[in-house]
């Protein structure tokens, strides 16, 4: 029975060789994994960069007489949509507080973005 261990047993070279094999498959698998991965995130965002200049591509508008143009707001305008902002605000709240409006004072505003 020693002998049949010992036929079958493997050598120090072999087992180097085994684990080797081993490791470059596992290592192989993975990194080949991470490359499809790596691939199916670009070529999705390649979709979806080509589908958003297809969305926010705007048509220039034609110059047609009569056509109207928005004009951009004059400061004292944006005093005036901040006094209605504060009051909805202070409606909203005395709303909820039971018809007493709680004090709060407007610090700062800013834009957040374009309009």
């Amino acid at each position: 029975m020693n002998t049949l261990l010992q036929a079958t047993a493997m050598s120090f070279g072999e087992r180097a060789a085994y684990a080797g094999k081993m490791v470059l498959i596992g290592m192989g698998a993975v990194f080949g994994s991470l490359a499809i991965l790596w691939l199916a995130l670009v070529l999705f965002r390649l979709l979806v960069a080509r589908d958003s200049k297809k969305e926010s591509t705007p048509t220039p508008p034609s110059a047609k007489e009569g056509t109207l143009v928005a004009q951009p707001t004059a400061p004292e305008q944006d005093g005036a949509v901040v006094a209605a902002i504060t009051a909805a605000v202070a409606a909203t709240l005395a709303a909820e507080n039971g018809g007493v409006a709680p004090a709060f004072r407007v610090v700062s505003f800013r834009r957040v973005g374009k309009q």
